[in-house]
């Protein structure tokens, strides 16, 4: 039962409550205004390149040479503000990245072969600033604990969400009124102040650094976040098959404005968001998460038996995206509690690396299924995938099972622990599930993003 407190938790009055911390107020505003980058980058790289005659190919080659620069360098950039603490990490990678947009139009205008633009792509996505992850690490570390960490989670997740629908917006009105150009240098003038601004913050300020170097898989010891960082992988897929699949079936319905349907499970991803960062659920975090993944796969089946409506086909979007919102925030969440003590930024960039990978996968995987068997096809192949990827979670949940609340199932009470090592077995924790101690406020810890 939730009893009567929990009753109280009302979503309005937990978000006031964040908001009302200073501490978290700036961390939030700024990396939110990095969030608009993801959403505007890859679509304002498009419309320059075809603003320039080059062809769609080229278009689609470039764009994903620099998503596979941001995957590659993800970990390092992670470890990097491990080991050196956020600030020195995101104030040169701010500027990087607004460089290398401003490098990319020129080099565009410039009208070199393609290869120049791919490796001029590839090394700006490498320095693309790793501001979600710190940001989540920041919230984790200063709510270690408790009903404000879930929200604190749930607002990162609606950032993200509302990053990719104002995003791509963004990036066509910039590119409609003052040019294509400036829609790329925009993203990265977005992406720049949100970092050197959150990287100006006393909360990113105050990050512990950590005490000594680790091996290059050093977030990869931890079995729990292994799991889930496969696990993630394979959920992500679905993002790339959306991106073909619903183009197809706009197309398909002869509807050209049906592809801005995809918007629809973005919608739906922000209210179950909201929803769920308002208070307090029964269960611990890893069951929640099985629930969770395993609703949101269910969900997805019913998208290749709505393609006779355009209507019906955005209510099952919809529909859908209710439940991913609510995944990845329990997703983050855990990740933050099973990182190993000093590689809990590392450990959410192998999760954006592993999104990102996933990504490319889904949308190439989504080509061919539309070809073979049409859009329907494409969206049960992504449904598949996801439910791979929470079959995983739940076959293997005993790995995910934070090491305190472990011993809190075989103690009676939680015993602070010096390291955070992931992968203990044991019975699920409690309700009120904490992360490490020591591993949420010795090192900003992090959580959540759908780094998409």
């Amino acid at each position: 039962m939730g009893g009567p407190t929990r009753r109280k938790d009302l979503p309005v009055g937990a978000y006031r409550s964040l908001l009302a911390s200073p501490e978290a107020r700036w961390p939030l505003i700024s990396s939110t205004v990095a969030r608009l980058t993801p959403g505007m980058i890859v679509l304002a790289m498009v419309l320059l390149l075809v603003e320039f005659d080059y062809s769609y190919t080229v278009a689609g080659i470039v764009t994903a040479a620099h998503q596979v620069g941001v995957a590659l360098a993800s970990p390092l950039q992670g470890k990097l503000a491990d080991r050196f603490g956020p600030p020195r990490i995101l104030l040169p990678d701010g500027l990087a990245y607004l460089a290398g947009t401003v490098a990319f139009v020129a080099a565009v205008a410039a009208r070199p072969g393609v290869i120049v633009l791919v490796l001029l792509a590839v090394a700006t996505g490498s320095v693309y600033p790793p501001t979600t992850a710190c940001a989540r690490v920041v919230l984790s570390r200063l709510f270690p604990t408790g009903q404000l960490r879930t929200t604190a989670f749930a607002i990162s997740t609606i950032a993200v969400e509302l990053g990719f629908i104002l995003g791509p917006l963004v990036a066509v009105g910039v590119a409609e009124f003052v040019g294509a150009a400036w829609a790329v240098v925009g993203a990265g003038l977005a992406s720049g102040i949100g970092a050197i601004g959150f990287a100006a913050t006393s909360a990113a300020r105050e990050v512990p650094r950590r005490d000594r170097n680790r091996d290059a898989l050093a977030a990869l010891r931890s079995p729990g976040i292994r799991v889930l960082v496969l696990a993630i992988g394979f959920i992500a897929v679905v993002f790339g098959v959306l991106d073909i699949a619903v183009p197809a079936f706009a197309q398909l319905m002869e509807t050209p404005r049906a592809a801005g349907l995809i918007a629809s499970i973005a919608a739906g991803s922000l209210v179950g968001g909201v929803i769920y960062g308002g208070r307090q659920w029964p269960g611990s975090i890893t069951t929640r998460l099985c629930v969770l993944s395993g609703v949101f796969a269910v969900g997805l089946f019913i998208i290749p038996l709505s393609l006779a409506s355009i209507p019906v086909f955005a209510v099952a979007l919809f529909f859908s995206g209710v439940f991913l919102g609510p995944t990845t925030i329990a997703a983050f969440e855990l990740i933050d509690d099973l990182a190993i003590r000093g590689t809990q930024t590392e450990a959410q960039q192998w999760t954006q690396a592993a999104v990102l990978l996933g990504f490319a996968l889904g949308a190439s995987l989504a080509g061919f299924a539309v070809d073979v068997g049409g859009p329907g096809a494409a969206f049960f192949a992504g449904a598949v995938c996801v439910t791979i990827g929470a079959s995983m979670i739940t076959l293997r949940r005993a790995r995910l099972v934070p090491a305190d609340m472990a011993d809190a199932t075989t103690t009676g009470h939680p015993e602070p622990t010096t390291t955070s090592t992931g992968g203990l077995t044991g019975v699920s924790p409690p309700v009120q599930r904490g992360p490490l101690p020591e591993a949420a406020h010795v090192l900003a810890p992090g959580s959540e993003d759908r780094g998409r």
